[in-house]
């Protein structure tokens, strides 16, 4: 079985070069280690935290974020992840009003004060969640989207395994303390960044400064709620002076997520979260790299016909860099071993990895634009020859 010749469409991305004429050659400069971007925020006192790009899906700065920690508060991020998924399958209605039953009627920790015989909607219930914080919004919302918490509690670990957040187990809908519940920084990011690309509309009522239920007036937990682009997305404490922070902002149509764990005091998460916030606004910017469909790579095997496949990107491709002058992207195609026909189009071919000066900043999965199928004996003696040609 011959191996298949890989010809990568390798593309370098600079900007502020300029073309001069030709000059005589010199001798080669040394090599020159490539400028640090900004440097990353020193946050002392904390558990953990992670700062993500949810455009480019890229992680700008992690600290232990795969440690694990009690989630507390930010459960309730996947509390209306399955929420908004119930309202778009029709499960529930924005505007239906909801039974509350006395399990959530007496829930403890913060509240939005539901209580049975008082009318509240899904709508209601998910301000209630998102901006007080409500542990009795969260069991009515679950006890509504699959008739008991236990069966809601299923589906969030069901979703949680969906996502890929491995290292997440829930055992409640609300984040009070209770044995075997437990998440990291990196799955809370990766949560967030589900919740924002799925739901976008979370995003227009988690970072509201405030919300009144039934004469009752709430203030938002979040202390970043109401600066500018802030618009999410949850508070949890964990513990005595351990608060879980959770913040997504927008600017200039890109945004970002800040996780903080275990910090010393609320104001503290939220001085960590603008710092990180801080540090991916001015020391990250977003390039678009390809379209969906792009061509990539390219791949020939004697033994497939067609001989040769190109590889294309499935999605439009945007990569965050450091804010650098002359900076430059390297791209590589790293193609799956021993690939066989039949290929189907659409099938994966292998992974783009797109680096600045030889850091690894993303990977990219590559799929076959067309399908191929084994070559018969007559073909593979063609190839064969035009392979001498």
């Amino acid at each position: 079985m011959k191996q298949p010749i890989i010809l990568a469409i390798t593309a370098v991305f600079a900007w502020g070069s300029v073309a001069y004429a030709a000059v005589p050659p010199l001798p080669p400069m040394p090599t020159l280690p490539p400028p640090p971007p900004m440097p990353a925020p020193q946050l002392t006192g904390i558990q953990s935290a992670v700062l993500l790009d949810v455009d480019s899906g890229q992680v700008l700065m992690a600290e232990n974020d795969q440690k694990p920690v009690n989630p507390s508060g930010l459960v309730k991020l996947m509390t209306a992840y399955l929420m908004y998924q119930a309202e778009k399958q029709g499960l529930v209605q924005p505007d239906e009003n909801v039974h509350v039953s006395n399990e959530a009627w007496h829930a403890q920790g913060s509240r939005m004060f539901i209580q049975p015989g008082l009318p509240v909607t899904m709508t209601e219930l998910t301000h209630g969640l998102l901006i007080d914080g409500g542990n009795d919004a969260a069991i009515a919302i679950a006890e509504t989207v699959a008739g008991s918490v236990g069966g809601f509690v299923d589906l969030m670990n069901h979703d949680a395994a969906a996502m890929g957040l491995h290292h997440t187990h829930f055992t409640n809908p609300d984040g009070l303390p209770q044995p075997g519940q437990t998440s990291t920084a990196l799955d809370l990011a990766r949560l967030s960044e589900h919740l924002i690309q799925t739901y976008p509309q979370v995003m227009q009522v988690a970072g509201k400064l405030s919300y009144t239920y039934n004469h009752i007036t709430q203030y938002n937990y979040n202390p970043l709620a109401g600066q500018n682009g802030v618009n999410g997305l949850g508070v949890g404490l964990a513990g005595k002076n351990s608060w879980n922070l959770a913040v997504s902002a927008t600017r200039d149509g890109r945004t970002l997520v800040a996780v903080v764990l275990g910090a010393p005091s609320r104001s503290a998460a939220g001085s960590d979260a603008s710092t990180l916030l801080h540090y991916g606004w001015n020391g990250w910017r977003n390039v678009s790299l390809y379209k969906a469909g792009a061509v990539v790579a390219q791949m020939h095997n004697g033994d497939w016909s067609p001989a040769s496949v190109k590889g294309v990107t499935v999605s439009p491709v945007v990569v965050s860099e450091p804010k650098q002058q002359k900076n430059q992207l390297q791209t590589r195609f790293v193609a799956i071993p021993d690939l066989k026909a039949p290929l189907a189009a659409g099938a994966a071919l292998g992974n783009l990895q797109i680096s600045w000066h030889g850091h690894l900043l993303k990977t990219v999965p590559v799929h076959a634009q067309s399908a191929v199928k084994p070559a018969g004996w007559f073909t593979r003696l063609i190839h064969e020859g035009e392979s001498w040609l």
